[in-house]
């Protein structure tokens, strides 16, 4: 793919007629669409055009002439610049209506249907939520200054920013007390990035870095660890070389609900948001309407963050995913916390699976499913021969579970109940669960 060419400078006052599935607001001017960053339904702005093609542009805000009744002010400075919002031109109420309408819009056009049912959407606190990020670093020779942030919107560039709203206070309060940090190393320069995983009770950054660290670089981020409360882990090359810098700490959530607490490593996937996620799972376990009769699946089970919840009320249950590392974490959770009703096994699930062990000759009256953004047509499609009759499809991605929803109504099932979560307060990613039955 070619890098996108920038356009001949353009300033023009568009009317924002709607707004688009990626939370940008959509104008026609000369027989093109144009997607302007920032605008919102019903106002009239000045912007500047960044893409352009054929058919259609990108522009950014430039100057907002006549604002939406709903229009509020961004709580960051940075708001506009950085790439890790891009809603917080609008209220989280309004933001989680409009994720409501993106799904309803999926399922209307792809699945042709809507549910039976819709649920009342599902929210948490819209800031300092966020646990698990990347943030990109870089040294300004100039200006002798390290920068440490999201990188901002279309542009390799990290943003300038002193403190983020959205990050979980324990770091998001500490930027510019980290980026002093790495000022002091000799290897300053040779620092691309930090992963960010921050637990119940500890916070890990991955710093990853090109050159070896000197005795004296270690030493300056112990020091920094104390004073932040952090624990620093290193990475020098692939994720095989991700090591404590000191000593290892033990990263925890916990399903108070269920008297669940689950451990994880600072590189596995965790959700981003905790308390969301508690709630989700609640839901999802309702939707189940779980019995001590039941044969359940989960399938992309992760470290069983549903899973150990689903194997508390019913029969048994099955975990199933591609990562094995996962697996081994999930099989760990279920003896910590005394349960074994649970198995778990490693299968990639978007390849040929009716040959293995936990699904050749067995029945499930119940499965949950959470895939990646890609969706899961290849095991939605296997879904009746294991005999599920009921089907909760947690989604990060309205377009793959409409299509998914069309082929799961071509096998049979009823979509019942659907509606969204917010995972990602200010920002335009959507998250929505739906229930399937036969």
């Amino acid at each position: 793919m070619g890098r996108r060419r920038k356009p001949k400078a353009k300033t023009y006052e568009l009317e924002i007629e709607s707004l688009s599935h990626e939370g940008r607001g959509i104008a026609h001017l000369e027989e093109k669409v144009i997607f302007v960053s920032g605008a919102l339904p019903g106002e009239t702005v000045i912007a500047d055009r960044t893409f352009s093609r054929a058919k259609f542009e990108e522009a950014d805000v430039k100057e907002v002439l006549k604002p939406a009744d709903n229009r509020i002010t961004p709580k960051c400075e940075v708001f506009g610049i950085c790439g890790g919002c891009s809603f917080q031109h609008l209220s989280s109420e309004d933001q989680i209506e409009a994720k409501g309408n993106w799904l309803k819009d999926a399922f209307a056009g792809q699945a042709k249907i809507e549910p039976k049912h819709w649920l009342d959407p599902l929210q948490v606190e819209s800031w300092g939520y966020r646990r698990k990020a990347r943030l990109g670093v870089r040294y300004v020779a100039k200006k002798e200054k390290v920068l440490v942030g999201f990188r901002e919107k279309k542009s390799s560039f990290i943003t300038n920013m002193n403190r983020c709203e959205v990050l979980h206070p324990s770091l998001g309060n500490h930027l510019e007390d980290l980026a002093h940090c790495i000022e002091q190393l000799s290897v300053r320069s040779q620092v691309p990035q930090i992963e960010v995983a921050i637990a119940e009770k500890d916070t890990v950054l991955i710093l990853r870095h090109l050159e070896p660290l000197t005795a004296k670089d270690e030493q300056i981020l112990l020091d920094c660890a104390r004073e932040l409360n952090i624990t620093w882990y290193t990475q020098s090359g692939g994720l095989d070389t991700v090591k404590p810098l000191d000593q290892p700490a033990v990263l925890t959530y916990s399903h108070p609900d269920h008297d669940i607490e689950m451990e994880f490593l600072p590189t596995d996937f965790t959700q981003v948001n905790f308390k969301l996620n508690q709630k989700m799972i609640n839901l999802a376990l309702d939707m189940l309407e779980l019995n001590d009769e039941d044969e359940v699946i989960d399938l992309f089970c992760g470290l069983g963050n549903f899973t150990l919840p689903i194997a508390k009320h019913a029969k048994h249950v099955v975990g199933v995913e591609g990562d094995l590392g996962l697996i081994e974490r999930a099989k760990y959770n279920a003896e910590k916390n005394e349960i074994s009703n649970a198995d778990f096994y490693k299968a990639d699930l978007f390849q040929e699976v009716e040959g293995f062990e936990w699904f050749r000759g067995k029945t499930y009256n119940k499965a949950l499913i959470d895939p990646a953004r890609t969706g899961a047509i290849e095991i939605v499609e296997l879904l009746p021969k294991l005999g599920v009759e009921r089907l909760v499809y947690v989604s990060c991605n309205p377009a793959t579970l409409a299509r998914d929803t069309a082929k799961l109504i071509e096998l049979g099932y009823k979509l019942d109940t659907a509606g969204v979560m917010d995972m990602f307060p200010q920002t335009a990613h959507v998250e929505s669960i739906a229930l399937f039955t036969k």
